[in-house]
């Protein structure tokens, strides 16, 4: 069933793309003044030393990371429109779904799926991250659903310059979960719904300082013959972040650093566990970019080198002995704004006395179209 899926999703992918052909790159929409199309391609290694390559399926080589599709349309002079879906380990996911209103002075209304105002380098695009993968620290707010795609509504103020503000309400499930009929009971099932902000000062050029702040009303119906019972609690969470970027117009180098801090409160339904815990989690990543005077024909176009190292602090549960430190580094090569190598080692080191340091080595080329 799932391979039919996959085969129709290909089918009309490729109907749509005959389709446009002929027309000298110009889409035509029936309700749209314009409409943008965009893609990227993710092929990543990942080396591990400590895994065996005797298993039964692929755990140590190649990957297809990501393989995106998108298109923004311009509506009117008020109305724009996203979609983005992914194909990702050969199933498709709906990515961004969303309508946005401008208005006056600046603000606007959007409606859909997509990212929530939360931890500057979760709102970083995955095609221009800073190393090859997001920190430790943004995959545990992403995984109790204080960051990345929610399904929900948000109202907002991006001016170009000074104060950008943004507040959002969401089920707080996490992208394409439906809270109705179709879900397994078993499965995590969110109706408290989630609360999140951001406020993002632009001091000037090469400052930017922001703050978020989340709270997600968490609900879990068990699936019991009564039916009855709903435990439910309130995961909440702040974090300030900040970004640096160093740059001259004469010069070809650049350095770019962002960093965050983030505590908060999972509640004793969200663990599991008798009561609750808090949690303490920081990144700090930094970027040193390098361009070269011409583009190397012989190389492909090289016209780029990058050379980025990062920290992560993870101290998920402050009543227990688990905290890590993460260390990432490595460098990128980059063929035009589009095209990019990368390769990063990973070293994930356990604070307690006696647990195991993991050392992996994960590259990836990243293409954009």
């Amino acid at each position: 069933m799932l391979q039919q899926r996959n085969v129709r999703l290909a089918v009309l992918v490729l109907i749509f793309l005959a389709s446009t052909e002929g027309a000298a790159q110009e889409v035509k929409s029936r309700n749209a003044q314009s409409w943008e199309l965009a893609g990227s391609i993710q092929l990543q290694y990942l080396y591990d030393p400590d895994i065996a390559n005797d298993a039964l399926r692929t755990n140590n080589g190649f990957r297809m990371r990501r393989g995106r599709f998108s298109a923004r349309g311009k509506v009117s002079n008020f109305v724009e429109t996203a979609f983005q879906f992914e194909m990702r380990d050969n199933n498709p996911r709906l990515k961004d779904a969303e309508g946005k209103i401008k208005l006056a002075n600046d603000y606007y209304i959007r409606f859909g799926q997509f990212k929530v105002p939360v931890w500057r380098e979760e709102l970083r695009s995955s095609t221009n991250l800073l190393l090859v993968e997001r920190s430790a620290a943004a995959e545990f707010l992403v995984e109790y659903n204080f960051s990345a795609r929610q399904i929900g509504v948000e109202l907002g103020r991006r001016p170009g310059k000074g104060l950008q503000i943004a507040v959002n309400v969401a089920n707080g499930a996490g992208e394409g979960v439906r809270e109705d009929a179709g879900q397994n009971k078993n499965n995590f099932v969110n109706n408290g719904k989630s609360f999140t902000g951001r406020a993002n000062l632009l001091v000037n050029e090469h400052l930017q300082i922001g703050v978020s702040g989340a709270a997600n009303r968490i609900t879990a119906v068990n699936q019991t013959p009564a039916g009855t019972a709903a435990p439910s609690g309130t995961n909440t969470m702040i974090a300030p972040d900040f970004g640096i970027s160093l740059h001259r117009p004469s010069s070809k180098c650049q350095v770019d650093i962002e960093g965050g801090l983030a505590y908060g409160a999972l509640a004793k339904e969200a663990i599991g566990a008798a009561e609750g815990s808090h949690f303490l989690i920081a990144d700090v990543t930094g970027r040193y970019t390098a361009k070269f005077e011409h583009a190397n024909a012989g190389l492909g176009g090289l016209d780029a080198f990058e050379l980025a190292g990062g920290v992560s602090y993870v101290e998920p549960n402050d009543k227990a002995d688990d905290e890590s430190l993460v260390f990432r580094f490595g460098p990128a090569f980059c063929f035009g704004k589009s095209t990019r190598l990368q390769i990063n080692g990973e070293v994930t080191k356990p604070v307690p006395e006696g647990a195991e340091t993991v050392f992996q080595i994960r590259s990836q080329a990243n293409f954009n179209f």
